[in-house]
């Protein structure tokens, strides 16, 4: 018996100081370190029915703003764009947001308006609402601008859902000032060039006569 007690404690200390050694290698090897590289920011899950309007010219048009105003919202990464596809009712045609059936497809802001539209001009008016609170944010707004400046409409109308569901700044609406480049290596034709923040509607501000160095907007940005 005293044996066998002896053996069993003889383990003991084997087993103790492998232990012991093992902490020791391992703890010389420094301390634990975890590196966070990135968070994880879940998007906003929005809906964004095409905007009513009365004749096919309108509803095309709507169709272009509404797809502009997806590609700003989702490109910040902030936004998931819910498809028509799974749309329950249509805050457009109805009289009232039915809520119920934007939280059974997860979304969680709506945007709905309506467009209308001259040989001229083009407004849009819209509403932000939260799903989750069934309450507007904010209030209803409305957007107008030249005919063929529509694509600045789309711009501003994510301008204002962007700065009341973040919070934030928004800069959908900017414009960037560049020296655009063209013709062969050994004869390169420079020009001061401005466009939208996304790389549409650029437009040349001189010609290659001029030198053209550091572009940057005056004071009162004109």
């Amino acid at each position: 018996m005293n044996k066998a007690i002896a053996w069993v404690g003889f383990l003991l200390i084997i087993n103790v100081a492998f232990l012991s050694e093992r902490a020791i290698s391992q703890s010389s090897v420094g301390p634990l370190r975890i590196v966070l590289t990135d968070g994880v920011i879940e998007p906003m899950s929005i809906a964004l029915p095409q905007f009513s309007a009365n004749s096919p010219a309108e509803r095309d048009l709507a169709s272009q703003i509404t797809e502009v105003i997806i590609s700003d919202l989702t490109g910040t990464g902030l936004f998931r764009y819910i498809p028509p596809q799974a749309y329950i009712s249509n805050p457009n045609a109805d009289l009232q947001v039915r809520f119920a059936d934007w939280k059974a497809v997860s979304a969680q802001a709506i945007v709905t308006g309506f467009l209308r539209a001259s040989d001229s001009r083009v407004e849009v008016n819209f509403r932000i609402y939260d799903v989750f609170l069934e309450a507007e944010l904010g209030q209803g707004t409305r957007i107008g601008a030249e005919a063929n400046n529509w694509r600045r409409i789309a711009h501003k109308i994510s301008d204002v859902i962007y700065q009341r569901i973040t919070g934030e700044l928004p800069y959908f609406d900017s414009q960037v000032a560049f020296v655009s480049e063209s013709g062969p290596k050994d004869n390169r034709q420079k020009q001061l060039a401005i466009m939208d923040y996304d790389g549409a509607n650029v437009r040349a501000l001189t010609d290659a006569s001029t030198i053209v160095l550091a572009p940057r907007f005056s004071p009162n940005g004109n």
